[in-house]
Order: C-alpha cells, then sequence, then structure tokens
C-alpha cells in the first residue's frame, strides 16, 4: 500500500478564509492555520511551504533566518511585496495569483469613483440629519458629474486596468491610459498611451494599478496631483506607497482634487493616529476610505484560493516547476 507523501505548509491566515469558500489544501499538504504572522518567533527548517496574504504588513526578516528549507512562498492575491528580497533560501520560489481579482478590483473603482462624482457619501450624510431638502438643493446637475463623456486616465495597464477600460467604456468614458511599457495585449491599440504629465491633465478620474516596485513609489506626487487639480477623482487599490501621502494630504487641503478614494495606505493596518484619517475628516464630502478590501470578493477569492493551493501542491507534492513565478 502506498502512502501519499506530505509536505509542511505554514499559512498565516486563518483556515476559515478557506473554509468560507468552499476551498481546501490536498491531503498532502500537511497545514499549520495562524490567524498572522504576529507572535511567531521563526519558521523552522521543517516548513517547505509559506502561504499568505498579499495585503499587509511586511513579515520581519528575521522569522525567515532558520527557514532553510522553504521552497516555496506562495501569496494568495497578486501583490507579493510584504516578502523583502534576499530573505528567503536560495532556490525558494515566489509566486502569486495575478488577475484572479480584476473584474473585482474594477469594479471597486467604478463603485467607488461613481459615489464621489455623484456627490452620494454627502447626501447620505444630510438625509440622515433630516435635511432632504438641503440635500436634493446641493445635488444639482452643477454639482455632480455622470459616466457619460468622462476622461477616465488609467494608470497602469495589465489585467486590472484592462478591466477597468472595459468598465468605463460601457458606461460611455473616454479612455487613455499610462504604462511605461508598451502592453502586449491587443485591447491596448484601442485607447491612447499617453506619458504619465499628460495623462493627469486629461484625466477627470485617475485609477492607479501598479505594482510598488523602486520606479512606482511615490509615482504620484505632488506634480501629478497638481495636473490633475480640482476637476478630478483620484482613486488608488493599487499599494499605498504608489501615492505620495504627504503630498496627497496637502493638495486636499489646497482644494486642488475634486475627490479620493483609497483602499490601500503606506501603512497597513492603517494607524488610527495616521494623518489621512485627519486629512479624511477634514473633507469627508470628497474621501472614500476602504480597508484594502476592492477585490475581496467569494468569486474571486474561491479562485485565488483555489490557485494557490493548487500550486504548491504541485511543487511540494508532485515536484512541478512552479506557476506565476515572481522571483
Amino acid at each position: 500500500m502506498t502512502t501519499t507523501p506530505t509536505a509542511r505548509v505554514l499559512c498565516l491566515r486563518p483556515e476559515a478564509d478557506f473554509v468560507a469558500v468552499g476551498v481546501a489544501p490536498s491531503a498532502g499538504l500537511e497545514v499549520e492555520y495562524l490567524a498572522d504572522e504576529t507572535g511567531l518567533d521563526a519558521i523552522g527548517p521543517e516548513v517547505a511551504g509559506l502561504v499568505l496574504p498579499s495585503a499587509g504588513a511586511a513579515v520581519p526578516n528575521e522569522l525567515f533566518a532558520t527557514a532553510s528549507g522553504l521552497r516555496i512562498v506562495q501569496f494568495t492575491g497578486a501583490g507579493t511585496d510584504r516578502v523583502a528580497p534576499g530573505v528567503l533560501p536560495e532556490g525558494c520560489a515566489v509566486c502569486n495569483v495575478p488577475g484572479a481579482s480584476a473584474p473585482d478590483v474594477a469594479a471597486y473603482v467604478v463603485l467607488a469613483a461613481g459615489t464621489l462624482f455623484r456627490g452620494l457619501r454627502w447626501g447620505d450624510a444630510l438625509l440622515r440629519e433630516g435635511r432632504y431638502g438641503e440635500a436634493r438643493a446641493a445635488l444639482v446637475p452643477a454639482r455632480v458629474r455622470g459616466f457619460r463623456g468622462l476622461r477616465v486616465g488609467i494608470v497602469g495597464f495589465g489585467d486590472i486596468g484592462v478591466h477597468a477600460a472595459r468598465l468605463f467604456e460601457a458606461f460611455g468614458c473616454e479612455i487613455a491610459y499610462a504604462d511605461p511599457v508598451p502592453p502586449a495585449r491587443a485591447e491596448a491599440a484601442r485607447y491612447p498611451r499617453m506619458e504619465l504629465g499628460e495623462l493627469c491633465r486629461f484625466a477627470e478620474l485617475l485609477t492607479v494599478h501598479v505594482p510598488l516596485l523602486p520606479a512606482t513609489r511615490g509615482l504620484i506626487g505632488r506634480g501629478e496631483l497638481a495636473a490633475l487639480g480640482a476637476k478630478a477623482v483620484l482613486v488608488n487599490a493599487a499599494r499605498g506607497g504608489v501615492v505620495d501621502e504627504a503630498a496627497l494630504i496637502e493638495a486636499l487641503d489646497a482644494g486642488q482634487l475634486r475627490g479620493v478614494a483609497l483602499d490601500v495606505y503606506g501603512e497597513e493596518p492603517l494607524p488610527s493616529d495616521s494623518p489621512l484619517l485627519a486629512a479624511a475628516e477634514r473633507h469627508r464630502d470628497k474621501t472614500l476610505l476602504t480597508p484594502h478590501v476592492a477585490g475581496v470578493t467569494p468569486e474571486a477569492s474561491r479562485v485565488l484560493f483555489a490557485s494557490a493551493w493548487a500550486n504548491v501542491e504541485d511543487v511540494l507534492v508532485k515536484g512541478a516547476a512552479p506557476e506565476h513565478q515572481v522571483r
């Protein structure tokens, strides 16, 4: 009688997350679940695989000091910046699951932008205070904006950027994008490609969809925000460091932006004393803050989790080459 080989895997998210969407690892994986890395002293040499969310704080480098047996670090999303380069043993693959939540993130951008352009938060707040007439009088055509003819600038034309373009085009928007590398996809030919500064001057809505890399840190800074001016809404559902948060606060205080929706932050979880929270309170009618949930839907989670576990099993149990290896 043959037995299925097992491999030790440490998963830094609760088992309940997977159970909730009906996804489980194969019997060939011996999995230890933790809510997160809090309280974890080290990743031992017996651990062959590490599974963790893309969202969250950086995993402390010292946890990997004894992780000599690691063969795969598998993220359950697209981002991989929580684990620093150079801390993993030689030959350990770092893998993600790209594109699975792209439709959901794109839908978030549409919902967030529509909420801000139509003044829905403001109207809701006034009605809750019993000020129906004032809300009705305030939300007149001159104070709101629909999607028809809206100029949408997309920063980064990967899977999410393409989905966003499709959705906004269906609403009758005018689309353009900026990407330092011409995308090798058919959709790129449908829309004009601009330099970032030109795109900011063009856009009434700027939505950001690039990974956090040295080249993209602070990509949207004072110059870009000034180019957007008072006409534009900014949505960032990529990574917090891509937008210069200090410059963003300055722009809000100077009245340079029509609205801002943020799903990601330079520090996550967002501290209770963050200057961003104070700025959002000062500009409550033109800001929308959410806790890194743009891609969080059960539909996306099923694909993300199943793909992640399948890749871990293929590498550790079947000896296959890893898929979607980013480093």
